[in-house]
This record gives structure tokens, C-alpha cells and sequence, in this order.
């Protein structure tokens, strides 16, 4: 009986020092891994110290491993055009963030500025720049009064941004820039200059696959002329394709 009374009191001071142990490690941990700096990639709508202030809107964020753990390990909020936020340590004191952008539709003027929005009609940035290839929508009727940024845009017609990401990503697809975009009636329209195209409400990929060397013709032919370029009711293998030069 003394035998296993010593051999239990031996062990004591051996499981004591493991977890003292434990304890100055962790608080070792906890002094090298303060956050000094951070290193952030992939953000185009968003600016680094925008992102940085993000971050560091929580108390405990003056520590790598604690944003570490947040950003892989729980679900945490992220700003309404951001879909994701990966996170990971270039060294124990600075951390390293990989933004990764939603994919926006449009925008339209809002309040003095650009009010952007996603491929569900969700406002996630306002903003006073214009952000290269996304296109400004006209004719969109939406209720300024309760638009909030992270919120569904309260549009009068909510299938219209559908047409709208059909229009925008075949857009993206076949390399066109387009001044704007009008909505207007449902029925969608892309102006080029003093040229506008009609696209009506469907068929959108195969009638913008005609665009590029229609306008390049057009443009050989009639160079500066304003006109309407009916494309509404284009079908796939037309050889007829009208072109009405503004009054």
C-alpha cells in the first residue's frame, strides 16, 4: 500500500511541471504572437486599411493567433462585397489576408455616389469611384429611402437582376465595355458612344457575340454616325441585321 502511495506521490511533481509548462508556453505564445502587422492581397473594391480596420474591430484582434483561429475556424461577419477573408501568419506577429471579392453586376448612382451591387441584387459597397468593368444600370427603379448597404436593393421589379448578371457577365465574356446600361421596361440596352444597341429581354450570350464586328464594321463604314443597332429580336445564324442612324 506505501509502495503506490509514493509511486502517486512521485508522479505529482511530474504532472505539475507538464502543466506548468503548458502554462509558460502558452503565455510565451500569447506575448510572441501580438499582432504588429499585417499583409493583405486580392482587394480591388476594398483598400488595405479598410480591410486592416475590419479586423481589428474586435478586442482580442491584438493577437495573430485568436484572428487566426476567428477567420478559420468560426463563421465571422465579413463586409457586404467581400466573400471571403483567408487568413494565415507570415510570421507569428503578422498576418497575411487573402481577400476574395464577390463578383459585382452593376451599379447605380446613389447619394452623390456609386451604390454597387452582386448577382443578387444585394448592395455591398458604396463608393464615389468607378470601378473598371463593371457597368453603370440606368433605368433601375429601386426605393432610395430603405436602400442599405448588405441589404437586398429594394428594386421595383426583383427579376430585372437576373437579366442585369446575364447581360454583365456575357459582357465580361466577350470583351466589351460599354458606357452604360439601361433596364428601362425590362428590356435591356448597352450604349457605345452615340451608338446604342438594343438586346430586348433574352438570348443575351448569342446577341452579344455579334457586337465586336458589327460596331468594327460600322465604324469602318459610318465612322461617328449615332444610330439604334436592333438586336432585340436577332436569332442565332441571322444574316440580317438592322442598323438605324439616328434622325
Amino acid at each position: 500500500m506505501r509502495d503506490k502511495k509514493n509511486k502517486k506521490i512521485k508522479i505529482w511533481p511530474f504532472v505539475l511541471g507538464f502543466f506548468g509548462a503548458l502554462c509558460v508556453m502558452a503565455v510565451a505564445a500569447f506575448m510572441l504572437c501580438r499582432t504588429r502587422g499585417y499583409e493583405i492581397e486580392g482587394n480591388s473594391y476594398y483598400s488595405d486599411n479598410t480591410i486592416t480596420t475590419w479586423v481589428e474591430n474586435d478586442k482580442l484582434s491584438f493577437n495573430t493567433l485568436f484572428i487566426l483561429a476567428k477567420y478559420n475556424l468560426t463563421d465571422p461577419e465579413l463586409p457586404a462585397g467581400v466573400e471571403r477573408l483567408h487568413v494565415s501568419l507570415k510570421n507569428p506577429w503578422t498576418v497575411k489576408i487573402k481577400v476574395e471579392e464577390k463578383e459585382l453586376a452593376g451599379y447605380v448612382a446613389f447619394e452623390d455616389a456609386n451604390l454597387y451591387f452582386d448577382s443578387e441584387g444585394t448592395a455591398v459597397l458604396r463608393s464615389k469611384k468607378v470601378i473598371e468593368g463593371v457597368p453603370y444600370i440606368e433605368g433601375l427603379a429601386f426605393d432610395a429611402a430603405t436602400t442599405e448597404v448588405g441589404k437586398p436593393l429594394p428594386a421595383e421589379d426583383d427579376g430585372i437582376f437576373g437579366q442585369i448578371v446575364d447581360v454583365s457577365r456575357n459582357l465580361k465574356k466577350y470583351n466589351l465595355a460599354p458606357d452604360r446600361l439601361s433596364c428601362a421596361d425590362g428590356e435591356m440596352r448597352i450604349y457605345f458612344g452615340v451608338v446604342e444597341v438594343l438586346l430586348g429581354a433574352g438570348e443575351y450570350e448569342e446577341k452579344l457575340q455579334q457586337v465586336e464586328p458589327i460596331l468594327a464594321k460600322l465604324n469602318e463604314l459610318y465612322p461617328g454616325m449615332a444610330g439604334t443597332l436592333h438586336l432585340e429580336n436577332y436569332e442565332s445564324g441571322s444574316d440580317s441585321i438592322r442598323f438605324v442612324p439616328a434622325a
